[in-house]
């Protein structure tokens, strides 16, 4: 967590490991209070938040599956504070991901 003046959100880095290289061509979807955003893999995106509690979502789409890798997390945002949140991606798309705050 960091406090910056006039950002308030969470950032959010998605992972994934080098053995799972596939996963460069199905981008990760971040889901912050149902608002839905693709993003790109290993680059911090900045989602801008009121203070207050949120829920955060990360998947990925992978062939038939639209949601693999899922994994869910609650954050609590305090006002002027960024939440910084790791997702690490399965080894195995059947089995859910790893989302963690810090």
């Amino acid at each position: 967590m960091s406090t910056a003046p006039g950002n308030t959100g969470i950032e959010i880095t998605a992972k994934h490991s080098i053995l799972a290289w596939i996963l460069i061509f199905f981008k990760p979807t971040f889901v912050v209070d149902g608002h839905e955003s693709k993003q790109a893999w290993k680059t911090p995106t900045f989602v801008p938040t009121a203070p207050g509690q949120h829920q955060v979502e990360v998947h990925f789409s992978y062939l038939f599956l639209k949601t693999a890798g899922k994994a869910n997390i609650a954050v609590d945002v305090r006002p002027g504070e960024v939440v910084r949140i790791s997702y690490k991606a399965p080894w195995i798309v059947f089995l859910g991901g790893k989302i963690s705050q810090g």
